[in-house]
């Protein structure tokens, strides 16, 4: 919940005792349920992050050593543990006294987790010999299953899954190749540009309308929508550019991070400049590896980017307390 909301609420909460409208121990129990320390629940939700990300490598863990051996079992299994998992899952988010609603969304997306390696197991079980091919489909499943939770339960834990699955069935993945080597791969990066743009727009909508709207207790989904587009347009466009890179990939990668600079200082939203600048720095680091790299030393190269950075930061400092010095003389 955002900081503004409750802090709102806790007003309007005092505001109902003193003017009689709750009494004193209903006001305890609102207030113990809104008040929350930020620290605390930050704390919870790291944790809880933790916990999920545990849980779905068992699961996964647990669909590759049965799918040789017994997965019609192991499917079985799984089966019964997204049920009871989703139905005291679902229990504890929804409890009117918000007792546990961390540990409910956890279970509720840890079930969704579940679900996905019922189905690879009884795919595999019934005779499907081409799992590579059925895995986005099987996770587009999953991420509208977890969407339609999310959505139905006011819970963004299953939102967060149900993207993760959406981008990586519509076409990119990562794995662990072994001794500290990862890679990642996006099977067609035009298409999954569109995509995030599809989600980027989707997302500012969410929270700018529907939010303010008919979706006002689904505070934050919005965000998300926006934080994985913004993440996997900056992927794709990226990946455009290595490692054999054309100018125009190179120009629309540039424009779009600055595009975000912009944009996040026009709409003052911090996400949008955030990923613009990070990803307008790997541009830059690049472009600067790929043509100087072997033409400079090492310290060379660090102190230009290095000088760089502080001309641009200081130019962007003094533009700003000068636009702030003109706001206080008018």
């Amino acid at each position: 919940m955002r900081r503004s909301v409750q802090d709102k609420l806790i007003a309007e909460i005092h505001d109902w005792h003193r003017g009689g409208i709750i009494d004193a121990s209903v006001s305890e129990r609102l207030a113990a349920r809104y008040g929350r320390r930020d620290w605390l629940g930050a704390a919870l939700k790291w944790l809880g992050l933790f916990a999920v990300v545990l849980l779905g490598a068992a699961v996964l863990s647990a669909i590759a050593m049965a799918i040789n051996d017994s997965p019609l079992a192991m499917a079985v299994l799984l089966g019964a543990a997204a049920a009871l998992s989703g139905y005291f899952g679902v229990r504890m988010a929804t409890d009117p006294a918000q007792r546990h609603p961390v540990s409910g969304s956890i279970l509720v997306t840890v079930a969704l987790l579940a679900v996905y390696g019922c189905m690879s197991l009884v795919y595999v079980a019934t005779g499907g010999d081409r799992y590579g091919n059925a895995m986005p489909l099987l996770m587009l499943i999953t991420a509208a299953a977890a969407g339609a939770t999310a959505y139905r339960f006011m819970l963004r834990w299953p939102l967060l899954l149900g993207l993760l699955l959406l981008f990586h069935g519509v076409g990119s993945w990562h794995a662990y190749g072994g001794h500290g080597w990862y890679f990642a791969d996006i099977h067609d990066e035009r298409v999954m540009a569109v995509v995030a743009l599809l989600s980027i727009a989707l997302g500012y909508w969410h929270e700018v309308r529907l939010e303010a709207g008919a979706l006002r207790r689904h505070q934050g989904f919005g965000s998300l929508w926006l934080i994985f587009g913004l993440l996997y347009l900056n992927l794709s466009l990226w990946f455009l550019t290595i490692p054999r890179p054309t100018l125009f990939s190179v120009l629309v990668f540039t424009a779009a991070a600055i595009a975000q600079i912009v944009a996040g200082a026009r709409f003052k939203d911090a996400r949008f400049t955030g990923f613009g600048v990070v990803f307008l720095s790997i541009d830059m680091y690049t472009r600067l590896y790929e043509h100087f790299w072997d033409r400079l030393s090492a310290g060379t190269f660090f102190l230009l980017a290095g000088a760089l950075g502080v001309v641009i930061g200081g130019s962007l400092e003094w533009r700003a307390l000068r636009d702030l010095r003109g706001a206080r003389q008018h």
